[in-house]
């Protein structure tokens, strides 16, 4: 199905505002009905995703984030039941540094990049070292039943991002922008699946994702406290090699963000078209 919207987006030449009005009404839909989790049970996300990839003028990414920070950053601190203030703190440095990457003047590194996510996550703390440090004991993943690997084998996985990163990036890039965020979703879920680090994997890799998806201009997700349950089910579905309705959530909670964090600010933006 999704070659046919490739198929679909690429024949048709539309313009900033009607793909715009397009996404509204299309999200008046998303909004009306229940939420299908299964895959191939609900194709409105597809549509919005490939209107706003192929047709919207992205020149307020800067604005984007600064929303973001405004309006949803707090979840992601409340999502997970352990996170310090300092920590807290630590995921405004994080997204500051996400707002302001540069894909054409970084070279970006899928290990490296996680590194220093991880590394300002902790900024804030007593003991900053912490951040950036890969584990060396035994972790657990707290309410699932998914078993976490030593962490020689954890580091020996992550390991190969350093020297395989360049291909993989390469790789994802030649994909359409639906496989691109599949591909995107199962590799930082399968990051918290091992653990690499001795805390904060979850917020370290949701970032990585969204960092990934700015490389293709979407804007940043966010899981609301309403949605912390079922996003930890399909989460640990995911770890389980069932990924398919963690990236229908995905999908959904890219919608909200095309249409919460930018469509609805259209005016604010003052976009040239």
């Amino acid at each position: 199905m999704d070659n046919e919207f490739i198929e679909l987006f690429s024949k048709h030449k539309l313009d900033d505002e009607i793909a715009r009005e397009y996404i509204e009404i299309l999200f008046e839909g998303y909004k009306s009905k229940e939420k299908t989790y299964e895959k191939g049970g609900d194709f409105i996300p597809h549509n919005i995703i490939g209107l706003y990839y192929y047709y919207i003028n992205k020149q307020h990414v800067k604005i984007i984030y600064d929303k973001y920070k405004e309006l949803y950053i707090f979840n992601e601190s409340r999502i997970e039941d352990n996170a310090t203030l300092e920590e807290q703190e630590g995921i405004g440095e994080v997204y500051d540094y996400i707002s302001s990457y540069d894909f054409s003047k970084n070279k970006f590194n899928i290990f490296l990049e996680s590194m220093r996510i991880h590394q300002l996550l902790y900024s804030k703390c007593f003991e900053k070292s912490f951040g950036g440090g890969l584990r060396t004991g035994s972790a657990l993943l707290y309410n699932s039943d998914v078993e976490v690997v030593p962490a020689e084998e954890a580091i020996k996985e992550f390991n190969t991002y350093i020297l395989n990163s360049d291909k993989i990036m390469q790789e994802l890039d030649e994909t359409d922008i639906f496989h691109y965020i599949e591909k995107c979703i199962i590799m930082t879920t399968n990051f918290i699946r091992i653990q690499p680090f001795p805390d904060g994997n979850k917020r370290t890799f949701r970032a990585l994702l969204n960092l990934m998806l700015k490389k293709k201009n979407l804007p940043p997700i966010y899981v609301t406290i309403e949605e912390k349950n079922i996003y930890k089910q399909f989460l640990i579905q995911a770890m389980h090699e069932d990924y398919d309705q963690l990236i229908q959530f995905y999908y959904y909670k890219i919608c909200d963000s095309i249409v919460n964090l930018d469509i609805k600010y259209e005016e604010d933006y003052q976009i040239n078209r």
